[in-house]
């Protein structure tokens, strides 16, 4: 299974890890094997990105999420559930296989 993760703000494009009070750790990940290749293309089929697109725009609705009065882990839950989302709409779709393994794991 191959797992895209996210780690800070600076880190952004290279892993998607959200930890809150250092207890909880919310992880959104792409469970097919290829989803690697779809988000950074190869030599031979161009990139479709999915997930960092997916990001930053649940990155640009953060000031709205934090602004909700919520505690930090319904805001990393509810933002780790936003990129997953906005991952799913944005994956390209052969057989939905990849859309179908985004999903937010909570550790």
């Amino acid at each position: 299974m191959t797992g895209i993760s996210i780690s800070g703000f600076d880190g952004l494009l290279d892993s998607l890890d959200y930890r809150t009070s250092g207890t909880v750790q919310y992880t959104v990940r792409a469970g097919v094997d290829y989803a690697i290749y779809v988000e950074y293309g190869t030599s031979k089929m161009q990139a479709q990105p999915f997930l960092r697109p997916a990001v930053e725009e649940a990155v640009r609705d953060l000031d709205r999420i934090i602004g909700s009065d919520l505690d930090p882990d319904t805001i990393a839950d509810t933002l780790a559930n936003e990129i997953a989302d906005n991952a799913q709409s944005r994956a390209p779709v052969d057989t939905g296989a990849l859309r179908d393994s985004i999903e937010v794991e909570k550790q």
